[in-house]
């Protein structure tokens, strides 16, 4: 029975508590280090990134000042968004024969139904705890690695011990061939790792039978259970991204109504700014601190041991627990997630840092892309047309047109809208045939040892005119696969062409 229980010893192994940890909890006073986070213990909606948080009417007897209304608007705003994230290793059972196990299933899937009718924590050994908020309405949210890092550790375990059993059922499906076989070796093979581990092989979606679980709490009025207490939304991760220190979660069942923070640009901030943290220290809901950007282009170790750059300096407290949470401006813009400190006491001393909102909007918008892609496809709908670009955004569209006025005589808006085209994938629909046989030649912005050499822009896409990267971004969202288009590309001297495509499907 010892290689049964393999996968679950190499998952005890993997939660024995790390260097870092005990760092945290047992710090010499007088020695300053670097923490991660692994914590123990339409009104009102922001519209987009240039709109201020609309303001919560608020009575003018209260004598508060324009400052503290602005900050008040913005915790009534974005706190509903921001979630407590906390994880839980299920509680093993001592079952060692097939009976014992398949009865503690059984249990396990009554207890599954019961915690998720009641929305209530399940017992088990924490993992760690922080904050996360919510991206995008369809359940999406964001939360920093290490918060979940040990969950996704002991997750990944079991998906790599159930993948061998998988493949090991294919290869015994492709090794036996004889048809006089009363039975599908492939269906047994599956059958009995189904009755020795606990987890159905063959639904490659459910989290059943994973060792560890990820829970929210949003903490808000109106999300409490008949006794007052705070529900817990089960999620799973959909992906992460050790190099920036972030992970992607879903939660399972998506609740009516999320409201997703934007995101801000962390490159158009100034030392000396105004900042808010939101998160859960100690796991205090919605708690909100107040400071100013320090610094800027700092460089911390992650946790992966990879350099995070650019990373934004704070002195707003941040405590075990907010990891994850956001750093908002007064507008209630998200420009960067909370994610580590410098302290000698393990609480707050002044010295926070927080991943750069401009890399982390990125790779989370690319994520939640591919994954309800991933969705589309198993009921068999088309998803989101792919042209296989990728178009200049923010700091370095800006640079491009003040290159580009700086090169022409005129100087209307007109001149320099479009979207500059800064990579083509080599399958892209753009770069297909045409009847005659030729390719379009299109040139791309590249940028070589600081030399900018401007390339062709979209500047229309189906007969909608494009302003900008954003704007190009924006419609080719409401685009589907198959779908035939016209592009309108300007060259830098100003001639126009006019291509057409069909819209290809996103790889995954």
């Amino acid at each position: 029975m010892i290689a049964f229980h393999f996968h679950r010893f190499v998952v005890l192994l993997l939660l024995l508590p790390s260097r870092a940890v005990l760092a945290f909890q047992f710090t010499p006073p007088r020695i300053a280090r670097k923490f991660a986070f692994f914590a123990s213990n339409d009104s009102n909606t922001i519209a987009s990134a240039s709109v201020t948080v609309k303001a919560v009417e608020l009575d003018k007897s209260l004598g508060l000042t324009p400052d503290e209304r602005t900050v008040v608007n913005v915790h009534r705003v974005c706190s509903p968004s921001v979630v407590y994230v906390t994880s839980v290793l299920a509680p093993m059972g001592g079952e060692s024969s097939i009976v014992g196990r398949r009865r503690r299933r059984e249990r396990e899937e009554i207890n599954d139904a019961k915690q998720e009718k009641q929305n209530k924590l399940p017992r088990g050994t924490s993992l760690g705890s922080g904050s996360g908020f919510t991206i995008d309405s369809a359940g999406y949210l964001l939360t920093n690695y290490h918060v979940v890092q040990r969950a996704y550790e002991a997750n990944q375990v079991t998906l790599q011990y159930k993948s061998f059993w998988s493949s090991l059922a294919r290869n015994a499906t492709d090794k036996i061939q004889d048809s006089r076989l009363p039975f599908d070796v492939e269906s047994v093979v599956n059958a009995t790792f189904s009755v020795i581990s606990g987890i159905d092989i063959t639904d490659g979606s459910s989290s059943r039978g994973l060792p560890a679980q990820v829970f929210v709490r949003f903490g808000t009025i109106g999300d409490e259970g008949s006794n007052g207490q705070a529900l817990y939304h089960q999620c799973e991760i959909v992906d992460v991204v050790k190099e920036l220190d972030i992970a992607i979660l879903k939660i399972c069942n998506p609740l009516p109504s999320l409201k997703p923070l934007s995101f801000g640009s962390s490159s158009d901030l100034l030392v000396g700014q105004s900042l808010l943290a939101i998160g859960n220290p100690f796991g205090l809901d919605r708690s909100i601190t107040f400071g100013l950007v320090s610094a800027l282009g700092r460089s911390v170790t992650g946790v992966a041991g990879n350099e995070i750059k650019n990373c934004i300096q704070t002195d707003a407290a941040i405590n075990p627990g907010n990891s994850g949470g956001p750093l908002l401006t007064l507008k209630g813009e998200v420009v960067g997630v909370n994610t580590m400190i410098i302290t000698t006491s393990g609480s707050s001393a002044g010295i926070g840092f927080a991943v750069p909102s401009d890399n982390v909007k990125e790779c989370s918008d690319r994520i939640v892309e591919l994954d309800k892609e991933r969705q589309l496809r198993k009921v068999q709908r088309k998803g989101r047309g792919w042209l296989g670009v990728e178009v200049a955004t923010s700091s370095l569209e800006t640079s491009l047109r003040q290159r580009m006025s700086g090169s022409l005589k005129t100087k209307s808006d007109e001149t320099f809208a479009g979207a500059f085209l800064t990579a083509i994938a080599s399958d892209s629909p753009l770069m297909k045939e045409n009847d005659d046989g030729t390719v379009s030649a299109i040139s791309i912005t590249s940028i070589t040892n600081g030399n900018i050499n401007l390339g062709d822009r979209i500047i229309n896409v189906g007969g909608s005119f494009i302003a900008n990267g954003q704007g190009f971004v924006s419609e080719m969202k409401r685009r589907v696969e198959g779908e035939q288009l016209s592009l309108t590309i300007e060259t830098v001297e100003g001639e126009k062409k006019i291509v057409y495509v069909a819209l290809g499907r996103i790889p995954l």
